[in-house]
């Protein structure tokens, strides 16, 4: 027996639908309640469904209303991402999990890294760019885009990708852990008061894995601001471990570096190279037992034109066997007893200025393999790629301001922004170093195409700096879509 039952809440009505049957294992009745949505009219029994369900509807059914047709459209620009982007396992695996979707994201990330402006904008740019035929299911309305974010947050969908993704992505290489604050003002659980570098503000910190070999984002997290970095590691390794991802080595700064992480990477039997915070008694003791020897031409080491010295020592790391690698970079060693000294002249205190001088240009860093003293430091400075990614999203990719309103949204954001940079370091790689990725698209973006009323599309004729971009991408040259 199936029945309607209403509940009011606040000041909205609710429709369930409740079925009822005999239970022989109980011997009593039992009911099963079925949400149906919010009460549109009683009577007629009509319920406005879950607004999932709605969002996907609407999102599926593509472009509400007709847009103007345009002769002449934008071709170059999104044709070389699409070259670069359709030849490859990324395009497969978004396509293949983010069904219906798949054509709006691929048109925002287009829009992302062509143009870079706030989202509102993005259906101008779709009439007048050949994404409007390459993609013509899109809907780049700006409610859509909106509903779009909400579906993007699903923790299901965002599951299936990474388990697609990270087939094809990862290698046997080492991997970098890095975050960075996004300030926003959204009132969630994610945005708190952080203190990162000598700033207080509210903001969401994004947490990237990244591929230090092939220079690809890997997978993210999102924690709220006032969580500090020493605090996500070995959750985040949890979370790797889950996405199947495999490294030889994790590069961390000195941020993750506690009793906690450290005895965690081994349990997880996960290798890592690690710098020592300056405050710890290991550096202290290390600094002091082995100064005097450090600086001896056994231990010169080279990097990029660069002389340092390296010794490496074996240490305790919290009852497991590890090893220490000091380093002293004579230049910038000289550089920081500059600055020391000019603040002494100030006033400031001369105790801890004296301490300070010890250490200038030492660093210390620490791991459970046992490294070459000529391999540790570029190792360690590979990292930088995690950091020059956030670069990229801030500066070129444009992740702020964030101009989301809720969790969902917010979620959602984060997801299509690491597609974004996944597409765009795709091309930044297969484009090498002859041109940078803003001057390939600025030049591409006057390659136009004439849009004909039969549907076909004619693209004008390429200039040499164009036909050599193309030649680098995919040695083609297209005169019709999709050739």
């Amino acid at each position: 027996m199936a029945y309607i039952r209403y509940k009011t809440f606040g000041k909205k009505e609710y429709a369930y639908r409740v079925t009822s049957r005999y239970d022989p294992s109980l011997k009593r009745s039992v009911q099963k309640q079925e949400y149906l949505g919010v009460v549109i009219d009683k009577d007629r029994q009509e319920f406005k469904k879950p607004r999932k369900e709605a969002l996907e509807h609407a999102l599926s059914s593509g472009v509400e209303e007709s847009l103007p047709e345009r002769a002449i459209l934008d071709y170059g620009d999104t044709h070389a991402l699409e070259v670069v982007t359709r030849d490859g396992n990324l395009w497969n695996t978004m396509q293949s999990v983010l069904g219906a979707l798949f054509e709006t994201v691929m048109c925002l990330i287009y829009y992302r890294i062509i143009i870079g402006s706030a989202m509102r904008y993005a259906e101008n740019w779709y009439v007048g760019n050949i994404a409007n035929q390459l993609y013509p299911k899109a809907n780049l309305k700006s409610q859509r885009i909106s509903e779009l974010l909400f579906l993007l947050s699903d923790e299901h969908l965002q599951r299936r990708f990474f388990e697609m993704y990270l087939k094809n992505v990862t290698t046997s290489g080492g991997i970098a852990i890095d975050s960075t604050g996004l300030p926003n003002q959204i009132d969630f659980p994610l945005c708190e008061w952080g203190h990162h570098n000598g700033v207080i503000e509210k903001e969401t910190r994004l947490i990237l894995t990244v591929d230090i070999e092939e220079k690809m984002p890997l997978y993210f997290r999102a924690v709220a601001g006032n969580i500090n970095d020493v605090n996500t590691l070995e959750t985040t390794i949890l979370e790797m471990q889950k996405q199947g991802i495999q490294t030889k080595i994790s590069i961390l700064d000195a941020g993750y570096c506690s009793e906690t992480n450290i005895t965690a990477l081994y349990n997880a039997k996960i290798s890592f190279l690690m710098r020592l915070p300056r405050g710890r008694k290991l550096f202290k003791d290390l600094i002091t037992q082995f100064s005097e020897s450090l600086e001896t031409k056994e231990n010169i080491v080279t990097y990029h034109k660069r002389a340092m010295f390296i010794k490496r020592v074996e240490v305790d790391l919290h009852g497991k066997k590890g090893f220490a690698y000091m380093v002293l970079d004579p230049v910038r060693r000289g550089n920081e007893i500059q600055k020391i000294m000019l603040k002494q002249q100030e006033g400031e205190n001369s105790a801890e200025n004296d301490f300070n001088t010890q250490n200038c240009g030492k660093m210390i860093l620490i791991s459970d393999k046992k490294l070459t003293e000529n391999e540790v430091v570029p190792l360690y400075y590979s990292r930088q790629v995690a950091e020059q990614l956030f670069g990229i999203s801030k500066d070129d990719l444009n992740i702020l301001p964030i101009r989301t309103h809720s969790e969902e949204t917010f979620r959602g954001y984060m997801f299509l922004n690491f597609l974004v940079l996944a597409v765009y370091m795709n091309f930044k790689k297969t484009l090498g170093a002859q041109f940078t990725t803003e001057q390939a698209l600025s030049y591409m973006k006057n390659l136009k195409c004439k849009q004909w009323n039969n549907g076909e599309i004619v693209v004008m004729e390429m200039n040499k700096i164009q036909k050599n971009i193309m030649d680098t991408l995919s040695n083609s040259k297209p005169n019709k879509t999709g050739e």
